[in-house]
């Protein structure tokens, strides 16, 4: 359970009774949670669209201190997805806007603003006073300043991500558990995935805010007793389908085995590979056929686990070394998590721009 302190002195209003009656009555919350919940505070890294269905979750749940950090102004391209919101606030800054349509949600609960960027000079000081940090970014120079400053502070560091239909979450620093540099070494040199290129709808990144706001309260009332030492990966669109879980396990040297990400190379080291080699294409068939490398065979990532696919991914390696190409990161592993509990060797290509 996350260690709030002042809890005892927390008072509820009678119409905070009102508000929160409906889940004051549920077992696991009750009215110690509820103050649980005041006297939590919570950071959001970024008031964009997956911190805005956070935030709105937050706020109706009770939390007592909510932080926005964002340097941005509201563009009208934003709206599809940053559903706090609306044309009206379009060129005005987004931590302004947020707090006053959060207080209209829950004017019990305090907003601190921070209109400008986390950086190294001040995120120490800013991220010191809360308990609980929620990236809601999209880039990943500032998710390795949150990784290395709640590593320090000690604090919980809850991430989400997503591109297109697709997303990802997982809960870093909590009870000596994985972090954020486990699950991305810093010397990948990974490129953001931002919506601007690859698009993006609302829905996927309120199902991804959703799930972080979940993360946050189950920590605070302490229904999260587990280290979560674990990414999760879904698909919207065929969430039932795509959904999963993927461990990240400590090895006997205490160091976290972040599921063999030391085998990503990138094309200009493709010449490091003495041997023939082939490229699995895991895209689409149409993204496949508009472009693709050299000695690429198009496998969409959906038939990778078919039985026919699987003799011929056989037969190419008893004379070629296999290398996994998808443009996004996210499938590569998910298809490299497969092929290794097969014991089938192989490298992944980062993504080419």
């Amino acid at each position: 359970m996350l260690n709030i302190k002042n809890q005892t002195k927390i008072k509820l209003s009678n119409q905070e009774y009102q508000n929160y009656s409906k889940q004051i009555i549920l077992e696991n919350i009750g009215i110690q949670g509820q103050k649980r919940l005041k006297s939590a505070k919570v950071l959001i890294i970024g008031a964009g669209g997956l911190g805005c269905p956070v935030m709105i979750y937050l706020a109706v749940s009770g939390i007592g201190y909510i932080g926005i950090i964002d340097g941005d102004k509201i563009e009208i391209s934003n709206l599809n997805r940053q559903i706090l919101y609306n044309t009206n606030d379009v060129k005005n800054f987004k931590v302004i806007c947020a707090e006053k349509k959060i207080k209209t949600i829950n004017n019990n609960c305090i907003i601190i603003k921070h209109q400008h960027k986390l950086n190294p000079e001040n995120s120490i000081e800013i991220v010191s006073y809360y308990d609980i940090v929620i990236d809601t970014t999209d880039n990943f120079k500032t998710r390795y300043i949150i990784d290395r400053i709640c590593y320090k502070l000690h604090k919980i560091y809850i991430y989400g991500a997503v591109d297109k239909f697709e997303g990802q979450m997982a809960t870093f620093n909590y009870k000596n558990g994985i972090r954020y540099k486990n699950l991305y070494k810093p010397e990948l040199l990974l490129e953001n995935n931002n919506c601007n290129r690859h698009g993006i709808m609302g829905i996927t990144t309120g199902y991804t805010g959703t799930l972080q706001a979940i993360e946050a309260i189950k920590i605070i009332l302490g229904l999260s007793k587990k280290c979560k030492n674990f990414l999760l990966i879904y698909n919207i669109i065929k969430i039932k389908k795509e959904e999963r879980k993927i461990y990240l396990k400590r090895n006997k040297n205490n160091k976290i085995n972040n599921f063999d990400l030391n085998n990503i190379i990138f094309k200009n080291q493709l010449n490091i590979i003495k041997n023939n080699l082939i490229i699995i294409d895991l895209r689409k068939n149409f993204d496949f056929n508009k472009r693709h490398l050299k000695k690429s065979i198009n496998i969409p990532i959906k038939q990778l686990k078919l039985n026919e696919t699987m003799r011929l991914i056989q037969y190419f390696k008893r004379t070629n070394d296999l290398i996994i190409y998808c443009n996004t990161i996210e499938r590569s592993i998910i298809a490299s998590r497969f092929l290794t509990n097969k014991n089938i060797l192989h490298y992944i290509l980062h993504p080419i721009e």
